[in-house]
């Protein structure tokens, strides 16, 4: 089953669609709750160059993350709901 999600047509696609979409929203709402709103504060801290690796693994892991169960689920479903028809 695994296998047949992960292949499935539009996967690959939709999980970095969700995984940009979440890091974008995840960073306003960090900028918001953190720094509220000062971008340039944020930028000065995220982009630092001691926390800038960190900022773009940390980012890119957890988008991956969480782009690929949402999607990896809903492909899933599909796939089980059109098997038992």
């Amino acid at each position: 089953m695994f296998q047949r999600v992960i292949s499935a047509k539009g996967f690959w696609r939709s999980v970095t669609s969700l995984a940009l979409g979440f890091i974008i929203i995840y960073n306003v709402i960090d900028v918001w709750f953190g720094y509220d709103f000062d971008w340039a504060l944020y930028a000065e801290n995220r982009f630092a160059a001691d926390n800038l690796l960190r900022f773009f693994v940390a980012n890119i892991m957890s988008g991956f993350v969480y782009g690929f169960v949402v999607t990896f689920l809903k492909f899933r479903g599909n796939l089980k709901k059109n098997d038992s028809k």
